[in-house]
């Protein structure tokens, strides 16, 4: 019974935000019609980061997404991991108490050539220049799918 519960588990584990990206496991990929690429400014030691998303294909797209716990807030996309310019990680600020997002689900069509931006305000950074991983958690046409955008570099004074 342990063996069948693992084999049934496993799948619908995959796709989890938690467990790592969906986007090249079998079976599961973002559609090449969805073009993203992310930007960030800065104002003080505030970082705004913004993702766009773009229908590249022929076709509408449906994009459906929940908020998540990122980065001590729980919000929608885009989701955000920063690090350091030498590539260390940096230790997201701690919630203050126990997180709740609500389970709302986001639905967005996005017509042949649309554009969809996601936008999230990070807390106060130190001074510095970091490196910023933007992505998208949720479903592309019904598939689960993460859309990482480039990598942005950003630097605080």
């Amino acid at each position: 019974m342990k063996a069948l519960s693992l084999l049934v588990l496993a799948p619908l584990l995959a796709g989890c935000a938690l467990l790592g990206p969906a986007v090249g496991r079998e079976g599961v990929s973002a559609p090449p019609a969805v073009f993203t690429q992310a930007q960030a400014t800065t104002e003080g030691r505030r970082v705004a980061v913004t993702l766009e998303m773009r229908n590249e294909g022929v076709r509408p797209t449906v994009l459906r997404y929940a908020a998540q716990v990122n980065w001590g807030t729980c919000g929608p996309p885009p989701y955000v991991a920063v690090g350091h310019e030498d590539g260390s990680s940096v230790t997201a600020p701690p919630a203050g108490g126990r997180l709740a997002c609500s389970e709302v689900q986001l639905t967005r069509t996005l017509a042949p050539g649309e554009r969809l931006t996601l936008r999230r305000t990070l807390p106060p950074l130190s001074a510095g220049t970091y490196r910023l991983n933007v992505w998208f958690d949720g479903e592309v046409d019904g598939t689960p799918a993460r859309l990482t955008a480039p990598t942005v570099t950003v630097a605080v004074r």
